[in-house]
């Protein structure tokens, strides 16, 4: 019994992969591989060769369509260099197309979401448009309160980023509630 098991298992492993190879879809591991090529060329300052190499595999994800996360992550890392370049407005396009990637991809209350909601909110507030950067930054908090927990210091940043920003926009009696709770973690 145990080897038509091992047989029937061996013959399903070997259809999968023979039907992986002839539909030609990449190895998670062929993905992971490029990914941290690029994200070892962000670290080591080479901007533009990510940037290549992101646009480089950019047309094949966006043939799986926008329910891969994939698709997600390369736009917003577009959006990253953009505004490592100080292109803010490149930048700002590249989070606001991420947003609707990042939800059908992963959900709207996903933490990967905090992330473009954080960077427009700053790229807002330098522009002086504190209206759309203080909404844009309450959700970014309230999607890191609800996966990490009121009370993690993981918040302590956006927090204060967040206390700022109430300041800049003549919000004192929510400020002082956030300084509270900064007060508390710290």
């Amino acid at each position: 019994m145990a080897f038509i098991n091992d047989a029937f298992f061996s013959k399903t492993w070997i259809l999968a992969l023979t039907l992986c190879v002839l539909t030609g879809c990449p190895t998670s591991s062929e993905w992971d591989q490029e990914w941290e090529s690029i994200q070892s060329s962000l670290r080591a300052g080479d901007l533009a060769k990510a940037q290549s190499r992101l646009q480089t595999i950019l047309p094949s994800i966006r043939k799986n369509g926008p329910k891969d996360r994939r698709y997600a992550k390369i736009i917003y890392q577009l959006g990253e260099i953009a505004r490592l370049e100080g292109d803010d407005n490149q930048a700002e396009s590249y989070y606001w197309e991420a947003l609707p990637l990042i939800v059908q991809s992963l959900g709207p209350e996903h933490l990967q979401m905090a992330d473009p909601l954080d960077k427009l909110a700053s790229i807002y507030q330098k522009k002086g448009e504190l209206k759309i950067a203080l909404p844009l930054f309450k959700r970014a908090v309230a999607i890191r309160e609800k996966t990490w927990g009121a009370s993690d210091p993981k918040l302590l940043p956006t927090l204060k980023q967040y206390h700022v920003l109430l300041m800049l926009g003549d919000r004192h009696e929510e400020a002082v509630k956030i300084l509270t709770r900064i007060s508390r973690l710290d």
